[in-house]
């Protein structure tokens, strides 16, 4: 897990409870990226738990509506509860996903639907949506038969002897692997593939994919995502002796405008660089370094977090991204951001810590605002307003 993944992770956990602590699961995942990235020189990196993610699960408001009458009396039995449960989401799970870069691509015709599928013993995993623009690529996966009474993502954490397991629901994604034309993707280094990553999505049995594409793919021992190529997903589910395997083409939907910047600030020893912003109607891309005046500690690299604010404050939505660090005192940073709504005029990136539980920590727990959102320390003397020509983004995100 990433720390841009942990911080979805812990905005989603205290929106659902404030007044709760992050389980301690994730405080202890937090311990481990900081140790691991004094490890990560050179471009290695923690391997598959950086990869996951699996965020809880979303209600969907179309799914709501259907049962408003049944739910508003206070009472639902157990039998009507497993009912409600079979019933599967109208419409494409795209539609319903908390991305308005998904939701687009599925209003613009981005969107293929290949329907490709494996079954094992009367279960069957389909993958129903994708579109990819490059640079993020973006499937739904979905469960479909089988005796199952948790969904494809659940899992509970089990405490014994003091320490933490996940254990899986019947049924649930303990693992994936992706491969390229026939070519794994674990087989290179973590800074140099493509990143995968899955979350649940409106529908119990149907988890959303986001891969991340390696955008440097001239490095010797990389890996790069070409605009046509075979995609094979291995699935390994709790309780199926078997993987689920499927194999579909995928080709590049939507067109890109690159906008490179060059600026640079410095501050408090500190010096950030942005390089540039991609931007598709489906996601938005912002690569830049940061190279200190001084080795960089552990938690100077797991603590550096960006907020990008796009026309009339519309705050860039992350989905997720990775650094790599090439020596001791440089880190580079590629985040991957949802969409915004409107073709931005200027792009402001605003780097901050997050602020811990225990001010004098540096991991550990992370301190909540009353919306449950992270508190941030902003590093304002790095702040870079990066200009942009809004009509060439237009043309991108009405498709004229």
């Amino acid at each position: 897990m990433s720390p841009f993944d942990l911080e979805r992770e812990l905005t989603q956990s205290g929106k659902k409870q404030l007044a709760s602590e992050v389980p301690e699961l994730i405080r202890r995942k937090q311990d481990e990226i900081y140790a691991a990235l004094a490890e990560m020189e050179g471009g290695a990196r923690p391997g598959r738990d950086r990869q996951r993610k699996k965020a809880g699960k979303i209600v969907a408001a179309a799914s709501a509506a259907a049962f408003i009458a049944v739910l508003g009396s206070g009472f639902v039995s157990p039998a009507m509860a497993q009912t409600m449960k079979q019933i599967p989401v109208v419409g494409g799970i795209f539609k319903l996903a908390d991305e308005l870069g998904l939701r687009t691509a599925e209003e613009q015709g981005l969107v293929s639907n290949p329907e490709a599928y494996d079954e094992h013993d009367g279960t069957v995993l389909k993958i129903r949506e994708v579109v990819f623009d490059g640079t993020l690529l973006s499937f739904s996966l979905q469960r479909e038969g089988g005796d199952f009474e948790g969904g494809i993502s659940d899992y509970k954490e089990v405490r014994s002897g003091g320490e933490s397991k996940i254990a899986y629901e019947k049924g649930a994604i303990k693992d994936a692997e992706m491969f390229v034309d026939g070519v794994a993707m674990n087989s290179f280094p973590g800074a140099f593939r493509p990143d995968m990553t899955w979350e649940q999505s409106a529908d119990d049995d149907a988890v959303l994919f986001h891969v991340f594409n390696n955008s440097n793919g001239s490095i010797s021992n990389s890996a790069h995502l070409p605009d046509e190529f075979s995609f094979t997903l291995k699935i390994t589910l709790e309780g199926f002796k078997d993987p689920f395997v499927i194999t579909l083409p995928v080709h590049k939907q939507a067109d890109r405008v690159t906008v490179s910047s060059g600026e640079m600030k410095a501050w408090n020893g500190l010096s950030m660089t942005v390089k540039e912003l991609e931007f598709s109607p489906v996601s938005t891309i912002l690569r830049l370094e940061v190279h200190g005046d001084h080795e960089l500690t552990d938690a100077e690299k797991g603590n550096l977090l960006f907020e990008v604010v796009g026309k009339n404050g519309e705050k860039g939505k992350q989905i997720g991204g990775k650094g790599i660090y090439p020596d001791r005192k440089t880190a580079t940073f590629e985040i991957v951001l949802d969409r915004f709504k409107e073709a931005p005029d200027s792009v402001i990136i605003k780097p901050y810590r997050p602020i811990f539980a225990n001010p004098a920590a540096t991991s550990g727990r992370y301190a909540l605002d009353q919306n449950g959102e992270i508190r941030k320390s902003f590093m304002e003397g790095l702040n870079i307003t990066v200009p942009i020509d809004p009509s060439h983004i237009d043309k991108l995100y009405n498709l004229q």
